[in-house]
């Protein structure tokens, strides 16, 4: 009866959300205030319908922009792998669906539809799926269960399952056993498999396969990115990314005390969410400092000063390449209790990396980098301070951390073919087993 409730509950509590979806995205001014919202209630434009008639597809489901971008070289092989295929790929956010729209590895982008049954199978209908992929800790349970009712695999990759994550779905675990269980799991570490499993995972359909971010490659940059070196050349970037509410508070404060004793010392900042760009511009100019935006260097319409100056990244895409041109890199999302986000990229870069103590979303990671002495923590605004002083303060150091942050990005490499191998082999069982019957 437990278990019947909690799904029957899920259920109406996602038909009742998607009922008022509907209703919000005809609101006057809805498109500008839920930008996203008309595209998640399961209808595809005519034209896409047409096209995805008829043929086999395989889908791709990230979450946002740093998801999309650790699949992007799994997709890249899948579609060598499997050719003739149409390959879709889902996100829930605009940005994301922005960065899809550009990836030439896909052929159909839309966003993921509200997981409520008739939004679903409004969704599923024009598609003849031959299997549904999807990242990290995205489970939709109603999703899930169309995708099983009709006999498409799923397979969960680069999955990972933080402490926080697995307490807040253990309530629903009744909701969870049934999702995943005929779910095909590529875990990232054995830790993200024990919690998987305690979830309701089939411990048989569980692996470890490590995490896809490790085997992203260093795309040729943007034409922008030697535009923007030139602008900055001469000067000492800390690049600060990914960066949430109360964050660049703490880097500003920072960047003031030290910029006095440095005077060739820049800030980047690149919020974690464009539409708060106003907000933290507002923020340096309060306190009286130039504030430079990314479109605006590359485009050659101001200079870099002589003195402080703030540059804030107002583009999706370049953080990774800003990382190998800064000195030192804060990763965001980490002063703040919101998990922390992609250590990878500076580690890659081979830059001394700093963040806060919510690192939940990348633990293991961290760890490892903290271990190898290629990642300091801090605690506060004023150990932020202290730590981008001592780096300052001692160039040698800040070199052989960052070359100690790039030999652990290097050593995690190898997940690209094991996760190829494991899909390649349910997608063979799939069809043994529907060819057989």
């Amino acid at each position: 009866m437990t278990g019947a409730f909690v799904r029957a509950t899920y259920r109406g509590a996602m038909t009742v959300a998607a009922a008022l979806a509907a209703v919000g995205a005809h609101l006057p001014g809805a498109s500008r205030r839920w930008p996203t919202l008309a595209g998640r209630l399961g209808s595809l434009p005519a034209a896409e319908q047409a096209a995805v008639r008829g043929g086999d597809a395989i889908w791709l489901h990230a979450a946002s922009v740093g998801e999309l971008v650790a699949v992007r070289p799994l997709l890249g092989r899948l579609r060598e792998r499997f050719p003739g295929r149409l390959f879709v790929v889902s996100t829930l956010t605009g940005t994301g669906l922005a960065l899809a729209r550009e990836m030439a590895e896909a052929h159909l982008t839309c966003l993921f539809p509200l997981d409520a049954p008739a939004t679903v199978r409004r969704r599923l209908e024009p598609f003849r799926l031959e299997a549904f992929l999807f990242t990290e800790t995205e489970v939709w349970p109603t999703f899930l269960g169309a995708l099983g009712a009709r006999g498409v695999p799923a397979i969960l990759v680069s999955g990972r399952v933080s402490p926080r994550s697995a307490a807040r779905a253990w309530g629903l675990r009744p909701l969870y056993r049934r999702a995943l269980a005929p779910v095909t799991c590529c875990m990232q570490t054995e830790e993200d498999a024990r919690r998987i499993v305690a979830l309701g995972a089939d411990p048989r359909r569980v692996h470890v396969a490590g995490s896809l971010k490790f085997d992203v490659g260093t795309a040729p940059p943007p034409p922008e990115i030697p535009l923007l070196a030139a602008a900055l050349a001469g000067r000492r970037v800390l690049v600060a990314g990914s960066t949430h509410e109360g964050e660049e508070d703490a880097l500003l404060a920072a960047y003031r005390t030290l910029v006095a004793a440095h005077p060739d010392l820049l800030l980047l900042l690149a919020p974690r969410h464009p539409a708060r760009l106003p907000a933290v511009e507002a923020a340096v100019t309060k306190i009286g400092l130039p504030c430079l935006r990314y479109t605006t260097l590359v485009g050659r319409e101001t200079a870099v000063p002589a003195g402080p100056a703030v540059v804030l990244l107002d583009a999706v895409g370049p953080l990774a390449h800003c990382y190998a041109l800064g000195w030192a890199a804060f990763v965001g999302g980490s002063l703040v209790p919101a998990g922390g986000h992609n250590v990878l990229e500076p580690a890659r870069a081979a830059r001394p990396i700093l963040v806060g103590r919510h690192t939940e979303h990348s633990a293991a990671l961290v760890a490892r980098l903290a271990a190898a002495g290629g990642l300091v923590r801090v605690e506060s605004s004023s150990a932020l301070t202290a730590a981008i002083g001592g780096l300052l303060a001692d160039a040698e150091r800040a070199v052989a951390m960052g070359q100690r942050a790039r030999a652990v990005a290097e050593s995690g490499r190898g997940a690209l073919e094991r996760h190829v191998k494991i899909i390649a082999a349910r997608l063979t069982t799939a069809r043994a087993a529907e060819a057989s019957s």
